[in-house]
């Protein structure tokens, strides 16, 4: 079974590449960038599966790549990343920001497998 397409998008270049490098390792085609604008320019070159992202980043901030992911209509599972733990409570608190997964930093790398797992078996469904 093949494995989904990854895009990540993170403005730590260190987290980045260490993430990119596992989850190569783990069979999985994987692009990184460093923003949300050129997570939107990679988007419109080649399809993703999945799009794992950071929220506090400069520039465009991850709940707006995120609002502009889901404007394309594309069945994209997205996964948010990010290191402050009371974020999830103001997305949930109406931002009306339609996200799958959200993991804390640092990622716990067999968490993100597994909910890369699920959401492979859901988005196959779907598609």
């Amino acid at each position: 079974m093949t494995k989904p397409r990854l895009l990540l998008v993170d403005d730590d270049k260190d987290a980045l590449d260490g993430l990119i490098n596992i989850l190569r390792r783990d069979g999985y085609q994987v692009a990184g960038v460093l923003s949300g604008y050129e997570a939107l320019n990679s988007l419109s070159k080649k399809s993703f599966d999945v799009i794992i992202t950071d929220l506090n980043m400069p520039g465009m901030h991850g709940l707006t790549l995120i609002h502009e992911v889901r404007k394309r209509k594309e069945p994209i599972a997205i996964v948010i990343v990010t290191a402050n733990s009371s974020v999830k409570t103001g997305v949930n608190a109406g931002k009306n920001i339609k996200y799958d997964y959200f993991l804390q930093k640092p990622v716990n790398i067999e968490e993100l497998k597994s909910v890369l797992k699920k959401l492979w078996g859901e988005t196959r469904v779907i598609t």
